[in-house]
């Protein structure tokens, strides 16, 4: 490594640095990529560290390998303060998400009791022999046929009265989809 040592900090700190940079940039982005893993990282965090570099220029070893050494630890903390950076954004992001997930739980079970309301109250609103030929399909699991035997009916008048329930339930939930 041999940046132009003739020009100091002192003397004109801006060839300095210029030939300073030119020299040592390849090595600092280097070891940026191989702690990172990330090219493109190690470009960002190393034109980050040489920013601070300029602003502390005065206190750059005069020793050319003692001044890289300077700036590779620099640029090991521009990289550490990335990492402290981006966990404490996945910490706020864990956070969130997880508020957001109760907040959201809390309020499907909110919607949940009050479509459950609707329907009770939806059934409740038919005939008994509707209400009990509806929950023996939909509880029981037994057929409209298995219905219509088990309480002397035809087929077709279970199917009317569990259509009726339904299309009054369907009318009434679309109504509670469409407000919200």
């Amino acid at each position: 490594m041999r940046f132009n040592s003739v020009h100091s900090a002192s003397s004109d700190p801006e060839v300095y640095f210029d030939g300073l940079f030119r020299e040592t940039f390849p090595n600092v982005v280097a070891y940026l990529e191989k702690i990172s893993n990330n090219k493109e990282l190690a470009r960002d965090l190393a034109q980050e560290a040489y920013l601070k570099v300029w602003q502390k220029l005065e206190l750059l070893p005069k020793d050319e390998e003692e001044a890289l050494r300077y700036i590779l630890i620099m640029s090991r903390n521009c990289f550490l303060d990335h990492l402290k950076l981006a966990l404490k954004q996945k910490k706020q992001y864990d956070a969130y998400a997880s508020t957001y997930i109760e907040i959201s739980s809390a309020s499907n079970l909110i919607e949940i009791k009050e479509q459950q309301q609707i329907i009770d109250h939806t059934i409740n609103t038919h005939k008994e022999a509707a209400r009990r030929f509806y929950l023996l399909n939909r509880e029981e699991g037994l057929t409209y046929k298995e219905i219509a035997l088990q309480e002397g009916v035809s087929e077709k008048t279970v199917e009317r009265y569990i259509g009726g329930i339904l299309r009054s339930l369907r009318s009434r939930l679309a109504s509670m989809i469409f407000f919200w």
